[in-house]
């Protein structure tokens, strides 16, 4: 038992190792698989992201080219273009109509709004063409984006061509009656004559957010544009300003990733995880069956060893005082050679009983179906059984239940085997009881034998009830145990019964010493 406990001992501390391996790699690797989902949602997020700034400038900046082609104070026939307006240094502002009131459009305003986005679109060109060694090796995705932002600053609307004196076109905020709905001015600086003036058109802000967020609905359905100061647009870090309008884009970041669902990864994990506790179960199960067969044949040794003692003990003592002449009366001659004869008969049974059931655990054991009345069944196999409780100074009194005469398709040996083990240790367990008799009775009901041997000696005690017919047990006795046998007849018997498709149980109804119920099907094969 306590090399037992330390091959358990060990095959815990491997399952234990085991277990905590595939726990930390599959902690890794789905570390690793969040990591790549994250850096994945972030790319396509990110992709999106340029894509969508670049749809919008293309648009806009399509848009801004064709109403900045005509003259500067032209009636331009759209529903983003609130007016077109001309200021010159008298303030005056012409307009062909004006839809809703709007402040005054004052030349120093205009001058100064000029001037700083002028300062802006400057430094961001600049940055378009300056290297990357002032930006943050260590940020590619921010690299990224300042590119994108300057890819598309350099693609902004250029300078119209055939207008002379003309400026740059600049973008200003111009707040309404209504701040919810506040005037976007494209504004260019013009000289006539040494004359400075500012020409321009001012946009339903609005409405023009609305058309630009439809061109990215299908990438960003929560998408929103924010107004932002006009430098702080264009000195925007992270390339979410629009080049020709001072807003910022503002989208839900896909954040960590989370749900995911049964991926790849994760179903091979599962698998692997099925196939290692499998192994497991597999290689517990191996340990213990090769730990029960161990322990098997250590008690079958035990038990073989110590039934062999005594008879050729016997054998040697009685048949070299027989040799050597010591024994001069014929009624000595003969009691020896009676215990000669039963010694002879224990060992016979005994072997007959260790071949049988190796037979039985190869699935070697053959099955001679024959036809019998049930006396004649009896009549076949009582002899044997006669003799044995005869050598015990016992009696067998059978009791026959004749009321069924349908033939029985039993196999006869088979039960005569079993009928011999349990005479044999009823003989051995009740000798000495205050009634030397052995009973069997025999009925056969509804299509089923039942063999009833009941003694009247102790009995079985509860708790042995099973291990009785565990092989080589013996009931709980050890091996000094003074009466005779290796613990395998009711073992035997039991594996006997259920191979031809019924049982061996003790009956636990019996009060008075041990009963043992054959139950078989009355027709075999």
């Amino acid at each position: 038992m306590k090399r037992a406990a330390g091959w358990w001992l060990v095959f815990g501390a491997c399952v234990l190792v085991v277990a905590a391996a595939l726990v930390w790699t599959s902690a890794v690797v789905i570390r690793l698989e969040r990591s790549e989902l994250s850096a994945r949602a972030e790319t396509e997020y990110q992709e999106s992201l340029r894509l969508a700034m670049w749809r919008m400038d293309s648009w806009l900046s399509l848009f801004l080219a064709r109403e900045s082609a005509g003259p500067p104070a032209h009636d331009v026939d759209s529903d983003l273009v609130l007016l077109s307006f001309d200021v010159d240094r008298r303030g005056v502002t012409t307009s062909p109509k004006l839809p809703r009131p709007l402040p005054s459009l004052r030349l120093e305003s205009l001058r100064a709004a000029v001037g700083l986005a002028d300062v802006a679109v400057d430094k961001k060109a600049e940055s378009a063409v300056r290297p990357d060694g002032d930006r943050p090796w260590f940020d590619l995705q921010l690299v990224k984006s300042n590119n994108e932002f300057d890819a598309r600053v350099a693609c902004a609307v250029p300078r119209p061509a055939g207008a002379a004196g003309a400026g740059r076109q600049v973008v200003a905020w111009l707040d309404a009656a209504s701040p919810a709905q506040p005037g976007l001015a494209f504004v260019r600086r013009l000289e006539t004559d040494g004359e400075e003036r500012f020409s321009g058109f001012v946009l339903d802000w609005p409405r023009l957010r609305e058309r630009l967020l439809g061109e990215i609905r299908d990438l960003f359905p929560e998408a929103d544009l924010v107004r932002v100061p006009t430098t702080a647009a264009m000195a925007d870090t992270r390339g979410l300003g629009l080049v020709n309008v001072p807003v910022v884009l503002c989208t839900p970041h896909p954040g960590a990733v989370v749900g995911v669902g049964i991926t790849a990864v994760r179903a091979a994990l599962g698998l692997a995880w099925l196939a290692v506790i499998g192994a497991l179960v597999a290689v517990g199960a191996t340990l213990r069956t090769s730990i029960d067969l161990g322990e098997r044949r250590r008690r079958f040794v035990s038990a073989v060893t110590h039934e062999l003692r005594t008879p050729l003990t016997t054998f040697q003592m009685y048949t070299e005082m027989l040799a050597d002449g010591v024994v001069r009366t014929e009624e000595q001659r003969r009691v020896y050679l009676q215990t000669l004869k039963d010694e002879s008969r224990r060992l016979s049974v005994m072997v007959a009983n260790v071949l049988a059931h190796a037979q039985l655990e190869e699935r070697r054991g053959p099955c001679h179906v024959e036809s019998h009345s049930l006396p004649s069944l009896i009549e076949r196999v009582r002899p044997p059984l006669d003799r044995a409780a005869a050598s015990s100074g016992m009696t067998l009194e059978v009791q026959i239940d004749a009321s069924s005469a349908e033939p029985l398709r039993v196999d006869p040996d088979a039960i005569g085997r079993i009928l011999i083990n349990l005479v044999d240790n009823a003989a051995k367990y009740a000798r000495g009881g205050e009634q030397a008799t052995i009973s069997l009775l025999a009925s056969a009901h509804d299509g089923s034998l039942s063999l009833t041997v009941r003694d009247r000696g102790p009995g079985v005690p509860g708790a042995q009830a099973k291990a009785i017919f565990v092989p080589f047990e013996r009931g709980g006795r050890n091996s000094s145990d003074p009466v005779p046998g290796v613990g395998l007849g009711l073992a035997l018997s039991r594996r006997l019964a259920r191979d031809m498709g019924g049982d061996l149980v003790l009956d636990a109804e019996n009060r008075q010493g041990a009963a043992f119920r054959l139950i078989l099907p009355a027709r075999l094969g």
